[in-house]
């Protein structure tokens, strides 16, 4: 007696789940099964795609652009946002590009042209504590609630992107020297991110863009809307945004870093060298990719 047919006996591939011979109706079971499964989801927005759509819809929800007074210079406590000179593109963060080394909280920072305010182009200004591991650090103290330049600030993220997160302490934009675990993606300068961090490593300060008028400036408001450079304090590097692509979930946007970039004329560079001084007479002039300002809710 036959008990198989021609098509078993001669290894044929077409068979389906209805074709009746062994177990036939399980394919068509398990397929059953994961259609209802779909339709569950479905219907309880439990997919992998209406996540990403909730999350992308959160992050770009528009928020305002709170300002303490009617000042038109910058506060402390401002939700503000900050605007490349080279891109006319905002700073932005990425949650969900997360470092991927265990127990290391740091989430990626762009320049994204979704230029409307929204918690991941929003940030809030602090002030920079004293602490054990930089108490040796000058801190000038103002009574007021300006930002004056050369003050060393914190720029902290929205803390409407902060719940996203997994660690529950706020976060703040922060920088580190090139190292061969720490590097920015495209350019490949000295990295900008995102960090639970209130050392050293996280304080900014802002300097007018000419070098020669930063000693005459200093300790004067910062307007809302001036073009400023906003410069590392640790490394001595300036916020930069060169212009370069770099893709993420929301679509192409522009690399920002921490990195000094030079005029043509390097006379300054060259006089310092030299003679080994080193003020705000002999600093180096940055250029358009290192200029920034802030948009605040005063700024028209």
């Amino acid at each position: 007696m036959q008990y198989y047919t021609k098509q078993q006996l001669q290894g044929s591939h077409k068979y389906t789940a209805h074709t009746r011979v062994g177990n036939w109706n399980e394919d068509t079971a398990v397929d059953e099964v994961k259609l209802q499964e779909f339709i569950r989801k479905k219907d309880n927005g439990e997919l992998m795609l209406d996540a990403f759509a909730a999350r992308i819809h959160a992050a770009l929800n528009q928020v305002p652009l709170a300002t303490a007074g009617k000042s038109e210079n910058v506060q402390f406590g401002d939700t503000f946002q900050l605007r490349s000179k080279e891109t006319e593109a905002v700073v932005a963060v990425d949650l969900k590009d997360k470092d991927p080394r265990a127990d290391f909280h740091a989430y990626a920072v762009t320049c994204s042209h979704i230029a409307h305010p929204c918690p991941r182009n929003t940030f809030v200004l602090e002030k920079f504590q004293h602490g054990k591991n930089h108490g040796t650090t000058y801190i000038a103290e103002y009574s007021d609630q300006f930002l004056h330049y050369g003050q060393i600030v914190l720029l902290r993220a929205n803390p409407a992107v902060e719940k996203d997160t997994d660690t529950p302490l706020p976060l703040f934009l922060t920088s580190n020297i090139v190292s061969l675990t720490s590097f920015s993606k495209v350019s490949k300068n000295q990295e900008v991110s995102l960090t639970p961090s209130t050392a050293y490593d996280s304080a900014w300060k802002v300097l007018p863009v000419k070098p020669e008028h930063r000693d005459v400036a200093e300790g004067e408001p910062v307007m809302a809307g001036a073009p400023v450079v906003i410069r590392h304090c640790h490394t001595g590097q300036d916020l930069c945004c060169l212009g370069m692509q770099q893709k993420n979930d929301f679509g192409t946007e522009f690399e920002i870093c921490a990195n000094t970039v030079p005029t043509n004329g390097k006379n300054w560079k060259l006089h310092k060298d030299s003679t080994g001084l080193h003020d705000a007479q002999h600093d180096v002039a940055g250029s358009q990719p290192n200029f920034f300002c802030f948009v605040t809710g005063n700024l028209s």
